[in-house]
């Protein structure tokens, strides 16, 4: 007997036997069945299941069908808590009044935080579970749908399983929509825009479908004047008479009369007033009437304005006499809102007493406190663009200073510093604290658009601009000046200063696309190496790094930079795309000036700041992603980051800062930061893992690709969500040109051989590939994420393996596996 159990446990083992214990002892104290009352035949429910019976028509999005179905249906088993049944905790916890030393009875949090009511079978519940579901199939267009029950019992008959099931049959779809009023300006209104309807030819008749249709409608008909026009107006979905084959329908919906009228009552703005110091507590005390612009502004006696009037009148969208419109209505509130001067604004609205057909306002508008003072201490992981940090723990203190209305113009004055250390985690304390950060940054933001040296107007005039999207940035850009200092220091290497001054605005076009664009941006960069440290000994060997690692001036006056982002759904329960891209420039103007001196001094000096030559590149990078979302609690993200920078002009590199790499916990998890690439070379330094923070690799040319899928794995007490991710990522950085101290890093299409050695490859090949698992705790207000990610093809050919990239898998073990802690999602 000994010998049998042998081939599978090692009995000699302590360890084995009280982990056999502890699983024995889980097993006998945590059976809930010795609760139920056998006498009245309860049964704890352990499942419910979805089974898809035969039927006609294929069932689209079965996957997400299956799981609306078991969202609604009325009894649902109990969840476990790390293997326990959570009713276990229900049946056990006392819920003393007890306290513990902390001041909670530890019974309670028991009983509050860990129990759930136990799910006893009830067939009741099962009945109208049934009942619920063929109702929800009718409403998504299954009208002869059928679903019954099955209850499957355990031979001790403690535990059940209801299976559910469903029978959708066909799915009705629209052959033809009509539109029916008796109020004639409305139907002509709604024919005009049929084409945007939900309710297409084709579509399913779909409850949801409707609603969104008479969201749609509502929308619409508020936006051209009907002020008082409401969901209620619209009736349901009606059928027409018509000769249509098996599971088509035409449809009509009908657009209601209010009570004793012949039509809906179109109107436009009267009056309007505002008050711009209204105070809720003492109300509508007796004000003086100011006409600007034809609208009325309220203030006591010997008041001034707090805010200049011209900024409250630019965040208003209607006037008097314009057409009622509910989308300028809600803009004015979204903008007056987005000022941070006030609090949220009251809008108010009454028929006039005289004339029909006039609505008039009062704008009530309080203001907030004007000077705000804070100070954050901040827990975070960091991967720094600047040299030699790879994935770290940042631990920093940050006051700040903020004043909302600066210039009475409501502009927004913010004032901060951080002073941080980061740590890297390896032994030892000296190395332990890996970098030391000071920081200050202040920043002006101006709640209006400014119009750079008349540049965008000029574009519009000259027609390369049109006159809605010049009129649409005027009304939704804000501008920004900003300015910060920066000193790094990573211990014993070297330290490195960075001050920034930029102008540019901020244009939230809709919710799905926004333009960032900086006019004028000044960079300067001026690192110091500590002699003969370990970095030194690297900038020696690498005159490439050596000159993009000097002192740096990155300027731009007319354009500095561009970035879009756009979206193409904002619902995160829906597919959506995700796409970024970004345009850097810097030493255009100062190019321009340098050709125009030459020309007109008749010299070959360069211009030069403080004996600091200008930087000439350009960078462009793209971040695109999809996410397909199969339920609340299972997704899919895909993800491609290309880039591409060069020197032009008279830079022979990229600065440093502004090159690309990979690795590290938002990259290649199964890389260190900087630790791969570029090309086919491998850093030596890369084999000792103590000397991470050294790793230094970078290049002009970036292709990644990340692959992740996320499925919920328990909700822990209900305190948050710890989800799963399996991953798998690839990618690489290359050189435009051969870098001499590294050899095999340009980018190319061809394989070169060079004594028998391959010493350049084509791209594609060169293309590192990592995976690995990992989790999220999604705490709601912040996510904490930790990867482990293993490298299964590396970047460089192993010559001792036929040439292969691949790894060997039955050789990979704990060593090879990478720790990524990160916050928030990769991607």
């Amino acid at each position: 007997m000994k010998h049998y159990f042998s081939k599978f446990l090692p009995v000699n083992s302590g360890t084995t036997l009280l982990t056999l214990c502890l699983l024995l002892a889980i097993g006998t104290g945590c059976n809930t069945t010795r609760f139920l009352d056998k006498e009245r035949g309860e049964m704890f429910l352990v499942a419910n299941e979805i089974v898809f019976e035969k039927a006609d028509g294929k069932v689209k999005n079965k996957s997400n069908l299956e799981y609306e179905l078991l969202q609604i249906a009325l009894q649902k088993p109990n969840k476990k808590f790390f293997g326990v049944p959570r009713q276990y905790f229900y049946y056990t916890a006392t819920d003393t009044l007890d306290k513990t030393p902390f001041g909670l009875s530890g019974e309670r949090v028991k009983k509050r935080l860990l129990a759930e009511e136990p799910a006893i079978l009830d067939t009741a519940l099962v009945q109208q579970s049934v009942d619920i579901m063929r109702a929800h199939l009718q409403n998504k267009g299954y009208f002869f749908a059928k679903v019954w029950s099955e209850i499957s019992v355990n031979r001790k008959k403690t535990k059940a399983t209801v299976k559910y099931h469903v029978q959708p049959d066909g799915r009705f779809t629209i052959d033809s929509v009509w539109y029916v009023s008796k109020d004639t300006a409305i139907k002509e209104l709604l024919d005009s825009v049929k084409h945007l309807s939900f309710l297409q030819p084709g579509s399913p008749i779909d409850k949801n479908l409707y609603q969104q249709e008479v969201s749609r409608i509502t929308t619409f008909l508020r936006d051209n004047g009907y002020a008082y026009f409401y969901p209620q107006y619209i009736s349901n979905l009606q059928g027409r008479d018509s000769s249509n084959t098996l599971l088509t329908a035409d449809i009509e919906l009908e657009i209601l009369l209010p009570p004793g009228k012949e039509k809906h009552q179109v109107y436009h703005i009267g009056e309007i007033y505002i008050d711009p110091d209204f105070d809720p507590y003492t109300g509508n005390a007796y004000k003086q009437d100011t006409v600007i612009n034809g609208i009325h502004f309220l203030l006591g006696k010997n008041e001034r304005f707090k805010v200049k009037p011209k900024t409250i009148l630019n965040s208003l969208f209607f006037e008097p006499g314009s057409l009622y419109r509910q989308s300028e209505i809600d803009n004015s509130v979204r903008q007056l809102s987005g000022l941070g001067v006030f609090r949220p604004p009251s809008f108010r609205f009454e028929e006039d007493s005289i004339e029909t057909g006039k609505l008039n306002f009062t704008i009530l508008l309080t203001p907030n406190k004007k000077w705000e003072i804070g100070a954050d201490f901040d827990i975070s992981t960091t991967e720094r663009k600047n040299l030699g940090s790879s994935d770290l723990l940042g631990l920093s203190f940050s006051p700040s200073l903020r004043n909302r209305n600066f210039l009475r113009g409501a502009e927004l004055f913010a004032f901060n510093t951080d002073l941080g250390i980061e740590l890297a985690f390896p032994s030892g304390f000296r190395s332990l604290i890996n970098t030391v950060d000071f920081r200050l940054q202040a920043d002006l933001y101006l709640p209006r658009f400014t119009n750079y040296f008349g540049i965008w107007k000029g574009l519009w005039k000259s027609g390369i601009l049109s006159e809605h999207a010049y009129q649409e940035m005027r009304q939704k850009a804000t501008s920004r000046f900003s300015s910060s200092y920066n000193l790094l220091i990573l211990l014993d290497n070297y330290r490195l200063q960075f001050a920034n001054i930029t102008y540019g605005f901020d244009f939230q076009k809709s919710l799905n696309n926004r333009y960032l664009i900086n006019h004028i941006g000044f960079d300067l960069l001026v690192p110091e190496v500590t002699p003969n440290s370990r970095f030194d000994t690297l900038l020696q060997g690498q005159p490439l790094l050596r000159n993009s690692f000097s002192r740096q001036f990155i300027s731009g006056i007319l354009f500095r930079d561009l970035t879009w982002i756009h979206t193409s759904s904002t619902s995160s329960n829906a597919n959506y795309w995700y796409f970024r891209g970004t345009v850097d420039l810097s030493g255009l103007e100062a190019m321009a000036g340098n050709s125009l001196v030459k020309l007109v001094a008749n010299t070959n000096n360069d211009l030069q700041f403080f004996g600091i030559d200008f930087s000439h590149y350009l960078k462009l990078e793209t971040d695109l992603r999809h996410n397909w979302v199969f339920s609340p609690n299972r997704q899919l993200v895909a993800r491609a980051n290309v880039g591409f920078a060069t020197p032009y002009y008279q830079s022979s590199t990229v600065p440093y800062v502004k090159q690309f790499y990979v690795g590290g916990p938002y990259s290649l998890r199964g890389w260190y930061a900087r630790s791969l690439g570029p090309g086919l070379y491998k850093d030596p330094l890369t084999d000792d893992r103590t000397q991470r923070n050294l790793f230094y690799q970078s290049g002009d040319i970036k292709i990644e690709f990340n692959l992740e899928y996320r499925f919920l794995l328990m909700r822990p007490a209900n305190l948050f969500n710890l989800y799963g991710a399996l991953f798998i990522d690839a990618g690489n950085v290359w050189t435009r040109k051969e870098d001499e101290g590294r050899p095999g890093s340009q980018f190319a299409f061809t394989r070169r051989f060079q004594d028998g050695a391959i010493v350049q490859d084509n791209f594609l090949r060169e293309m590192a590939v990592g995976s690995g698992f990992g989790t999220r705790w999604d705490f709601t207000y912040f996510i904490l994420r930790l990867d482990l990610g293993v490298p299964l093809r590396n970047n460089y050919p192993d010559s001792s393996r036929s040439n292969t990239y691949w790894n060997e898998f039955s050789k990979l073990g704990f060593k090879d596996v990478i720790f990524n802690l990160g916050l928030g999602y990769p991607f």
